[in-house]
């Protein structure tokens, strides 16, 4: 399968604090929990996340029939949760 792999970004300490805190409103208005940076219900791929599209797609003029969004790279203090039924999230290691 020809993969389509965004480069993987690198947060510092700031980042992942803003990212930690950040909380958006859905389409419906409902605030998810805090620190989600990828949501499962999304047709888009998001952070940790690799999406196949029925056709494929073309990405600066190649074809490639999924596109990959590695999570990012972050500090030692902060980490990763999956939240069932919402996505991904970043917060302070415990």
């Amino acid at each position: 399968m020809k993969t389509y792999t965004h480069p993987q970004e690198n947060w510092d300490e700031k980042e992942c604090a803003k990212r930690a805190k950040y909380a958006p409103a859905n389409a419906y208005g409902d605030k998810p929990p805090k620190g989600i940076i990828a949501s499962n219900a999304s047709s888009y791929p998001q952070y940790g996340q690799t999406i196949r599209f029925n056709g494929g797609t073309v990405i600066d003029e190649q074809w490639y029939e999924a596109v990959a969004m590695p999570l990012p790279s972050i500090p030692d203090t902060y980490e990763f949760v999956n939240l069932s039924g919402w996505g991904k999230r970043i917060q302070l290691k415990q």
